[in-house]
């Protein structure tokens, strides 16, 4: 789906409408409007997870590692960093349609603990004597759509990025016991002093 195009006729339009209506193949039409507008052509494409019943068998596989987007390696194309988030809503939303794939509890563990124990990594649960890291979320902010995108300035590199905005959900995070984010803001010192984590081997 075209999002943005110097040519407004064809915002709002996808690659291959626009290829019947000038009767060329799709794959030519796509390059040739790329090799025309470069930049300034933007579009929004559906990669996976787009059938919702296929997803839901998927993520109650036990077989299945609920595990990281590719969002950081693509900073101007992809934006999933908000991958556990959409996970908890779909679990969120299957439990208020009458229909579970799993309890929320499981959700989240399927998200922490589960990976970690796959991974051999000491981490993903609260146990007492661990380090104290916390997400506190308010799943009354899972009525908006996870999927939009925005534009966010990348902090030391004067480049703008593409970033998930999702206000209302995430509260608080404890990260090793320090407060990283309380009330939604960010804490002053985060991404600025040690101490918030560390690298932690796999066994």
């Amino acid at each position: 789906m075209i999002i943005d195009c110097p040519d407004a006729a064809l915002i709002g339009k996808n690659f291959e409408e626009v290829a019947r209506a000038r009767g060329v193949h799709v794959v030519d039409l796509f390059l040739d409007l790329v090799v025309e507008f470069g930049r300034n052509i933007r579009w929004y494409t559906t990669v996976g997870n787009h059938r919702k019943q296929v997803l839901k068998r998927l993520v109650k596989d036990p077989r299945s590692l609920i595990t990281f987007s590719d969002a950081g390696a693509h900073i101007r194309n992809m934006a999933f960093y908000n991958l556990p988030l959409r996970m908890l809503k779909l679990v969120y939303e299957s439990i208020n349609d009458g229909d579970p794939i799993m309890t929320m509890e499981q959700a989240v563990h399927r998200l922490t603990g589960d990976q970690a124990d796959w991974f051999g990594v000491d981490a993903g649960k609260i146990r007492e004597g661990d380090r104290a890291d916390v997400v506190v979320i308010d799943p009354a902010g899972f009525n908006q759509d996870l999927e939009q995108v925005h534009w966010g300035e990348m902090e030391n590199f004067d480049l703008q990025r593409l970033v998930n905005r999702n206000p209302g959900i995430v509260k608080t995070v404890l990260i090793n016991g320090r407060l990283a984010v309380d009330d939604e803001q960010f804490s002053p010192s985060f991404g600025r002093e040690m101490g918030y984590g560390q690298f932690i081997p796999a066994r």
